[in-house]
């Protein structure tokens, strides 16, 4: 069904048309937060909690831009909200998940295994504002103007800031000695 006409059907509490649409979303919304979180149990509980978010909230969405960049604001929103109830510090790894990550005994896997923690470790070190770039841009794949919408932050300024993470994270793969250049 397309979806102009399920988020009608959802702005008149049809509860199948809400159903339908959010299980087009469902599994990018887990995923998302599920990176952020590093934890199922937390991240299906903010994903229940999006569920609900989007349901009474369906009836503001106006249009003004893409479905999908609105819920995937949300599921920001939502997470940034729950890490601030837990109170508590996330270790580095509750930030940056590898994902479909497989345990081989290869020489080759174990390299490329501990090329990805050196990596995943460097973006951690990053401040937050660079991180979450990194990680909604060059892990995830948004757009610039998806990002712009998840972040509500102008397409000029996730330019500039993922130019800046960019530049960051070079800086920390150098002093790593996995990027060839100058000591940072």
């Amino acid at each position: 069904m397309e979806e102009t006409l399920l988020i009608q059907q959802c702005k008149e509490n049809d509860i199948d048309a809400f159903e339908s649409l959010f299980k087009q979303y469902e599994n990018k919304i887990y995923n998302i937060a599920y990176y952020i979180l590093k934890n199922e149990h937390d991240a299906m509980d903010v994903t229940q909690e999006v569920a609900l978010k989007i349901y009474r909230s369906i009836s503001n969405f106006k249009g003004d831009s893409k479905l999908s960049t609105w819920i995937y604001r949300i599921t920001y929103n939502t997470c940034l909200d729950y890490i601030k109830k837990r109170k508590e510090d996330l270790s580095l790894d509750e930030y940056i998940a590898i994902e479909g990550e497989t345990i081989d005994n290869t020489e080759d896997t174990y390299e490329s295994n501990e090329l990805r923690n050196i990596i995943k470790n460097c973006i951690l070190k990053l401040n937050e504002d660079f991180r979450t770039i990194i990680v909604l841009r060059d892990v995830h794949g948004f757009s610039y103007q998806e990002i712009a919408g998840i972040l509500n932050i102008e397409v000029g300024t996730v330019k500039s800031r993922l130019n800046r993470a960019r530049e960051a994270l070079k800086k920390e793969l150098i002093k790593n000695g996995i990027v060839r250049g100058q000591k940072a």
